[in-house]
């Protein structure tokens, strides 16, 4: 409610309309009597994509078609990159309606795939984020982790059968000749059905559970908390809330408290 409010606020300022009602105390008090008297909406459950997860689930889906190809190369490079779902997905709305696609979302162009003294790497250029709104850019350094999950591999195979689109197409589509978007339900509903096939169960797999999953793994690793936040990019301290925590795990804090 409040974020509605607050666009409104926005359209009556850019219309020169006096907005000091938005700052009545009884408007702040009427929005507290409605907090009290209707319950808070149910946190979304999330099944975080640890890394163990990010293989045996990689491990179910083989490498031979395009699809295959490019679920492999988003789901790793997803998780490497501490990747927010919106980030590597788009809907035929954006295709359609945004003029430079390439300035909002991963085209193939934002990939560049390097070795340093015998080191591969990638350098994944993300052209809008949610910690950068005025789109500068953000450049991200991803290692080769040379292994199922590794993201370098992915991406490089990937490139060698997506020859038949421009630079500048988006990174990942649906569909060697057809082209489909890569949507956020198709990305959810692969790595559900992924995850029964992979014997990882049905639990409560959502486009939150890659950047979750990167930061689970990240703690369970033993990288520290400022070394997270690098690595998701965090301006504060809400990555915390991405690390989820085993029942065996609470019991051992619990034990060590």
């Amino acid at each position: 409610m409040k974020l509605y409010l607050s666009g409104i606020k926005s359209y009556q300022l850019d219309l020169g309309i006096e907005c000091s009602m938005f700052s009545d105390p009884r408007l702040e008090r009427t929005l507290q009597g409605i907090k009290r008297d209707h319950n808070e909406p149910d946190c979304q459950n999330r099944t975080p994509l640890t890394r163990t997860c990010l293989i045996q689930i990689l491990s179910a889906l083989g490498n031979k078609s395009y699809n295959e190809a490019v679920t492999c190369a988003a789901f790793s490079l997803a998780f490497a990159a501490f990747l927010r779902v919106g980030e590597f997905t788009y809907r035929q709305t954006a295709i359609d309606t945004v003029p430079l696609f390439r300035n909002w979302f991963l085209t193939k162009n934002s990939i560049q795939l390097k070795e340093l003294r015998g080191e591969k790497f990638i350098e994944l250029t993300l052209p809008a984020s949610k910690t950068d709104p005025f789109r500068h850019g953000i450049q991200l350094t991803i290692a080769a982790s040379n292994d199922a999950g590794c993201p370098v591999r992915a991406m490089k195979h990937l490139g060698s059968i997506d020859t038949h689109r421009p630079q500048f197409a988006a990174l990942f589509c649906v569909g060697l000749d057809e082209q489909q978007p890569f949507t956020r339900e198709y990305v959810v509903q692969t790595l559900q059905g992924l995850a029964i096939a992979s014997g990882l169960g049905r639990g409560a797999w959502n486009g939150h559970s890659f950047r979750s999953g990167a930061a689970t793994w990240a703690a369970e690793v033993g990288i520290g908390e400022a070394e997270i936040q690098t690595l998701g990019r965090g301006q504060s301290d809400a990555y915390k809330a991405l690390i989820e925590y085993s029942r065996k795990e609470r019991i051992q804090l619990s034990q060590r408290f």
